[in-house]
C-alpha cells in the first residue's frame, strides 16, 4: 500500500488552486488499483499464469518477453531517481552537496536491507513505515488546517488576466514587471511567477518574420505580459478571468490522461504494482488492492492540501513568503511549504518523505531482483523467463548485484536535473500501447506476437516522437501543434494519449485476426514439459522449485516475490500441466509458417 501512495503524491499540483483539484488528481490514478487485480485475477483463475513477463513469453514469444522486460528496467530506473529527487530536495539547492549526499543516502539505504535481508527485510520495514507516515501526516495536516481558510470562496481560482488593449505592460520586460504593485518585486523568483513578458514570436522557434511564418503555415504571437495572478491582474487595470475547473483548461485535460493511462496501460508497465498482483490468493489479492486503493486516495486527498496551502500563501499573501522560499510555494513543493511552517512541521514532513521515499525504493529494488533474477538469467539459461516460485541461489544472487546496478544507474539521471512529474506523464505516454497485449493475456490462447508488437512499438513511437518535441534542440524542427485537444495546459499531451491510445487498440484489433484459432508453434508446449515433475507425496511441482530446497532454503523469498504457500504453488503447478497437455493434444498442431 506504500507504493500506492508513492504513486499519487505528484499528481496534486498546488499551481491549480481550485481545492477540488486534488480530487480529480488522485482519481485518475485510483482506476490503476482497479484494472491491475481484474486483469490478473483472470489470468490467474483461467490460465494459471505466476506471473505478468510469463504470461507474455506463453502468447507473444521470447521477443515480446525481451521488449517488455526492457521497459519495465526504464520504469524501475524512473522510480530511483524520481524518488531520490523528492528526498533531496530536503537537504539544500539543487546540485548542492548536500543535496547529492541526500539523493545517495536515501538511495543506499534501501539497496542495504534488500541486499542483505531480502523480501524479509521489505516486509519488515512496510509495517513501521505505514504507521510513521499516517500518524505524521494526520499531525502535518493538522497544523495546516489550523492556518487555512475556512470557507472554499477564499480560494484564489486559477485564470487567466485580460490586459486592455493599449496597455503598457506589454510594451517590454520592465513594463510588464512594473505591473506588480507589491514590495515583492524585489524578489525575482516572485517577479517572474507574477508576470511573464513574451516578445513575438512563431511556433517554429528558428524563425523570427512573421511573413515567413504564415508561409509555412506557423503560428505568430504577438508581444504580451502574461500575469498569472489574479491580485496582480488587478492592481495592473486588468479583468481576471476564472477558467471553469469542468473544463479542458481548466484541468480535465490531465484528468483525462490519467485515466486513460491510469485504466488501459500505465500500472502494467510498473512492477511494483504488478509483481504485487501476482502474490496472495486470487480473490484476497483483489480485495487488498481495492482496500489499500480506497486508503491511499484519503490520505493523498487530505496531504495535497498542503500544497494548495502553500499556493494561497505565495499568491494572496506574497509579502509573508521569503524570497528564497516563494518559488517552492508557489509550486506547492513539500520541502518549502514545511520550511514556511518552521522547524518542527518541516522535520516531520522531511520524515514523511524519507519513509515513503525508502518504502517504494525497496519495492522497487525487490521488482529488480526479480527482474534480473529468474526472469532475465531465467531467460539466458533456460530460454524463457522463470517465475518467481523457480529461483534459485544463482537467480537470487543475480537479483541482488542487479540491486547495486540499478541504484548505481538509477541515480545518474539526476546530473539532468528531470523533473518528479515527468517519470510519469513521458513513460506513460510512451506505453499506452502496452494495454492492449496485457488485457488480451486474459482470453487469449495460441502463439500471437503481432498483438503484442503492433501495439507495443506504435505506442513507444508516439512517444518518442513526443518527447523530441519538447527537447531544445529537436523543437524547431518537429511541429505537433496538430495533435492539441484544447488549449489548456496539457493539451498536448492530451492530444498524443487520445490519438495513440486509438491507433494502438485498432492496430491490436487486426492483430487478433492472426492465428485466430489460437494454434501453438509445434514443439513449443512439449518444449516446456520438463518444468514440472511429482515430489514424494505425489504431488505436482515445479522442478526448479524443489531445487532450491536442496541447502534448506527456499531462495524466491530472498527475492521480493512470491509467498511461499506449497497449496498454491501446487494449484498453479497442476494448471499449467493440464493447458500443456490440452495444447499438446490439439489435432491441428501445425508449423507457425502454415497458420
Amino acid at each position: 500500500m506504500q507504493e500506492l501512495l508513492h504513486h499519487l503524491q505528484w499528481l496534486c499540483p498546488a499551481n491549480w488552486h481550485h481545492p477540488l483539484n486534488p480530487v480529480i488528481h488522485a482519481f485518475c490514478r485510483f482506476v490503476a488499483f482497479f484494472s491491475v487485480p481484474l486483469v490478473a485475477y483472470f489470468m490467474r483463475t483461467r490460465f494459471g499464469y505466476r506471473s505478468l513477463p510469463q504470461a507474455i513469453y506463453a502468447r507473444y514469444g521470447g521477443l515480446a518477453a525481451l521488449a517488455f522486460g526492457l521497459a519495465v528496467a526504464y520504469r524501475l530506473e524512473q522510480e530511483v531517481w524520481s524518488n531520490s529527487l523528492v528526498v533531496a530536495s530536503f537537504y539544500g539547492p539543487v546540485q548542492s552537496p548536500a543535496w547529492w549526499a541526500a539523493a545517495v543516502v536515501s538511495t543506499a539505504i534501501p539497496a542495504f536491507y534488500c541486499f542483505t535481508g531480502g523480501m524479509r527485510a521489505s516486509l519488515f520495514t512496510d509495517v513501521f513505515q505505514a504507521m510513521v507516515k499516517v500518524v505524521f501526516v494526520v499531525a502535518v495536516v493538522a497544523v495546516v488546517g489550523s492556518q487555512a481558510p475556512t470557507s472554499l470562496n477564499t480560494f484564489n481560482p486559477a485564470g487567466s488576466c485580460s490586459l486592455p488593449a493599449d496597455s503598457a505592460a506589454a510594451t517590454g520586460s520592465e513594463a510588464c514587471t512594473a505591473a506588480i504593485p507589491w514590495k515583492v518585486t524585489t524578489c525575482p523568483a516572485a517577479q517572474k511567477a507574477m508576470a511573464t513578458y513574451a516578445g513575438a514570436a512563431c511556433n517554429y522557434t528558428s524563425i523570427n518574420s512573421s511573413d515567413t511564418c504564415a508561409l509555412v503555415s506557423g503560428v505568430w504571437s504577438p508581444p504580451s505580459c502574461k500575469i498569472s495572478q489574479q491580485p496582480v491582474c488587478a492592481a495592473a487595470g486588468g479583468t481576471w478571468q476564472p477558467r471553469n475547473m469542468w473544463s479542458l483548461e481548466g484541468g480535465l485535460d490531465m484528468l483525462i490522461v490519467g485515466l486513460l493511462q491510469g485504466a488501459l496501460s500505465y500500472p502494467f508497465f510498473d512492477p511494483v504494482l504488478t509483481d504485487r498482483a501476482f502474490l496472495a490468493e486470487p480473490k484476497t489479492m483483489v480485495w487488498s488492492f481495492v482496500t489499500g486503493g480506497i486508503f491511499a486516495i484519503g490520505t493523498i486527498f487530505i496531504f495535497g492540501f498542503v500544497g494548495v496551502f502553500g499556493a494561497m500563501e505565495a499568491i494572496l499573501k506574497p509579502e509573508s513568503v521569503p524570497c528564497d522560499m516563494f518559488a517552492g510555494m508557489l509550486a506547492g513543493q513539500p520541502a518549502a511549504v514545511a520550511r514556511y511552517f518552521g522547524t518542527a512541521v518541516f522535520s516531520i514532513v522531511n520524515l514523511v518523505f524519507l519513509v515513503s521515499s525508502c518504502t517504494v525504493l525497496d519495492s522497487t529494488f525487490a521488482s529488480t531482483s526479480k527482474l534480473f533474477g529468474p526472469e532475465l538469467l531465467g531467460a539466458i539459461r533456460r530460454g524463457r523467463p522463470l517465475p518467481p516460485q523457480m529461483a534459485t541461489q544463482r537467480h537470487a544472487w543475480a537479483g541482488r548485484l542487479a540491486i547495486v546496478f540499478m541504484a548505481v544507474i538509477g541515480t545518474l539521471p539526476l546530473l539532468a536535473g528531470p523533473t518528479a512529474l515527468d517519470a510519469t506523464t513521458i513513460s506513460g505516454t510512451m506505453v499506452v500501447g502496452l494495454g492492449p497485449p496485457v488485457f488480451a493475456l486474459t482470453f487469449l490462447k495460441g502463439y500471437r506476437p503481432l498483438v503484442f508488437h503492433l501495439p507495443f512499438w506504435t505506442g513507444v513511437a508516439f512517444g518518442v516522437v513526443m518527447q523530441l518535441s519538447s527537447t531544445p534542440w529537436a523543437q524547431g524542427l518537429i511541429n505537433v501543434k496538430g495533435f492539441q485537444i484544447g488549449t489548456g495546459k496539457n493539451a498536448l499531451l492530451l492530444g498524443f494519449n487520445v490519438v495513440s491510445l486509438v491507433c494502438c487498440w485498432f492496430l491490436a484489433a487486426v492483430a487478433l485476426l492472426d492465428n485466430a484459432k489460437g494454434f501453438q508453434l509445434a514443439g513449443r508446449a512439449a518444449g516446456d514439459a520438463d518444468d514440472s515433475i511429482s515430489n514424494d507425496d505425489g504431488d505436482v511441482v515445479a522442478k526448479d522449485a524443489m531445487e532450491t530446497t536442496k541447502d534448506g532454503k527456499a531462495h524466491f523469498m530472498e527475492l521480493p516475490i512470491y509467498h511461499s504457500s506449497k497449496v498454491e504453488a501446487v494449484r498453479q503447478a497442476e494448471q499449467e500441466s493440464a493447458i500443456r497437455a490440452a495444447d499438446a493434444m490439439k489435432p491441428k498442431d501445425v508449423d507457425r509458417a502454415t497458420v
